[in-house]
C-alpha cells in the first residue's frame, strides 16, 4: 500500500519515463518479473490479504495564477512541484459482499505530502506523513504541528515562503505495479488506468481519495507509463533492450502538467 521505497532510491535519482502500448503490457511484466523482486510495503499498515490492486491518487497544489503549472511548461525539465499522495488497495474478491465502495479498500489514514525538485534527469523529494484532515494547515499561514518523521521543516518552510496561497489545482489516480532491486538501487513503475480530475469539493473531509470519490475524470491516458529510477547505478542492458523490444519511447512526462492541462481545457 504506502510507499515504503527508502530514502536513497527517493530522495535523489535519475529518472527516465517511458509511454508504452497497452498491448506490451504482459510481455514486459513478465520480463520485470523474472529479474526484479515485487516491490510492496512492509511495515505499519501491511495489508496481509491477498490479490491486492495498488492504487494512487495525487493530489497536486499550485497558486490561484498557476505558478508552478507556468514554471513547469516554460522551464521543461527544471521545476517544483508540491502533492498530497494517498496509496491504497483494492480487493475485488470482496466486491460480492461489499454494500459501500469504500469497503473494498484497505488504505491508510495518512497520505504523504511531497516536495519534488527536478533538474533535467535527476529529481529530488523530501515528503512527511501527515493525517489528511491536516494538509490544509500546511497550505496555510496557520502554524502547525511539525510532523516527528519526514522533511517536515523543509516542506513547511517552502510552503510559507510563497507569495501566494496554495490550493488543490488537479488530481491523478491510477493503478501502480512496482518492482525494485535488492539494494535499492534500481526502482521500476508501472502505471495503469492513468486519469485526471478536478479537485472535488469537500476534498480533504471524504472518506477516501480512491477514484470512485474523485468524480468523472476530465481525461485519460491511453497508454501505459514506465518510470525507471535509479541511484548510483546505469541502467541494466536488459530493462534497455525490454524497453527497446516493447518499442518504448522515453518521453518528458509529468503528471502534473498532464492533470493541469486535463483540468484547464478538458
Amino acid at each position: 500500500m504506502a510507499d515504503s521505497a527508502p530514502a536513497s532510491i527517493t530522495s535523489d535519482r535519475e529518472e527516465t519515463k517511458y509511454l508504452v502500448s497497452h498491448h506490451e503490457k504482459r510481455a514486459l511484466v513478465a520480463a520485470l518479473n523474472e529479474r526484479l523482486p515485487r516491490h510492496r510495503h512492509r511495515g505499519e499498515g501491511e495489508n496481509n490479504l491477498p490479490g491486492p490492486e495498488h492504487f494512487v491518487t495525487t493530489v497536486y497544489f499550485d497558486t490561484p495564477s498557476l505558478a508552478h503549472f507556468r514554471e513547469a511548461t516554460r522551464s521543461g525539465d527544471h521545476h517544483v512541484k508540491l502533492r498530497a499522495k494517498e496509496y491504497y488497495d483494492v480487493h475485488p474478491s470482496l466486491a460480492e459482499l461489499a454494500t459501500d465502495a469504500d469497503e473494498v479498500l484497505h488504505r491508510s489514514p495518512y497520505v504523504w505530502l511531497e516536495l519534488k525538485r527536478r533538474a533535467g534527469s535527476r529529481s529530488q523529494k523530501q515528503r512527511v506523513r501527515l493525517e489528511r484532515r491536516t494538509v490544509p494547515s500546511w497550505l496555510s499561514s496557520a502554524p502547525v504541528p511539525l510532523a516527528a518523521d519526514g522533511d517536515a521543516p523543509a516542506i513547511l518552510a517552502y510552503c510559507q515562503s510563497l507569495t501566494e496561497p496554495l490550493v488543490p489545482s488537479a488530481v491523478v489516480n491510477y493503478r501502480r505495479a512496482s518492482w525494485q532491486s535488492a539494494d535499492d538501487s534500481l526502482r521500476v513503475t508501472l502505471d495503469t488506468e492513468l486519469a485526471f480530475f478536478e479537485a472535488p469539493p469537500g476534498l480533504w473531509n471524504l472518506p477516501s481519495l480512491s477514484r470512485s470519490s474523485l468524480g468523472r475524470p476530465r481525461q485519460r491516458e491511453t497508454e501505459l507509463l514506465i518510470e525507471i529510477k535509479r541511484h548510483g547505478c546505469a541502467l541494466p542492458a536488459w530493462l534497455a533492450r525490454r524497453a527497446r523490444l516493447a518499442r518504448a519511447r522515453a518521453v518528458p512526462y509529468s503528471k502534473f502538467v498532464r492533470a493541469i492541462e486535463s483540468v484547464r481545457h478538458g
